[in-house]
């Protein structure tokens, strides 16, 4: 008569099996966790200022400030998704020193999703009053008063080269899509500088922007 042989009956798994089974699930998710961590890393996106300009508010000593903040996406597979994207301009003193801070508006409706490969622009602008930089003693701390006139009247040649020097710092909330896979939220934020906005040959000039 045949006797078991005291093999493992078909179907039937023991404690070993199930703490292989158990290591070679783990493996497999890990791996899985691996390949979609690299996938939906953060793709580089490349800021730059270009298109500046201003215009004069009549009546009063306030010019309007224009730019153009351009976004390129050079990955060849992850897409953006901006859920914000806000600018402001700091002005800096003769000393180099932060003056002031004013506020842009960045005309662009959002979410806005970028393809792959592609660039993206975002027209700003900003109401830009020289008073916030006047000091008690009626120059910009400590500057000619002639600057405020170059500043004010939007004044372009030599003269308005001593107007005083601005960055931009643009900061966005984005996400990186790739197939139909999102990346969580990420926060951007990168400051552009020197930027002109009073010389003739500023509008054809871009601006690096760096982190």
């Amino acid at each position: 008569m045949a006797t078991s042989t005291g093999k493992f009956t078909d179907g039937v798994w023991g404690p070993k099996h199930y703490i292989l089974a158990a290591i070679g699930v783990t493996l497999a998710v890990s791996a899985v966790a691996v390949v979609t961590s690299v996938i939906l890393s953060p793709a580089r996106i490349v800021f730059s200022v270009t298109a500046t300009s201003t215009n004069q508010v009549q009546g009063a000593p306030v010019l309007i400030l224009n730019f153009t903040v351009d976004a390129a996406n050079p990955s060849g597979r992850a897409g953006v998704e901006y859920s914000s994207l806000t600018a402001r301009l700091r002005v800096y003193s003769a000393r180099h020193r932060a003056a002031a801070w004013v506020q842009t508006v960045v005309h662009q409706a959002m979410p806005l999703f970028q393809p792959s490969a592609s660039s993206s622009s975002f027209r700003a602008s900003a109401f830009f009053d020289q008073r916030f930089l006047v000091s008690s003693s009626g120059g910009i701390d400590g500057e000619d008063p002639s600057i405020r006139k170059n500043v004010s009247g939007g004044i372009k040649g030599d003269r308005a080269q001593r107007a005083p020097p601005m960055a931009v710092l643009v900061r966005a909330q984005v996400r990186f899509k790739v197939g139909l896979a999102y990346s969580r939220p990420y926060d951007v934020e990168v400051s552009c500088q020197p930027v002109d906005f009073f010389t003739a040959a500023a509008a054809g000039t871009r601006i690096g922007c760096a982190a």
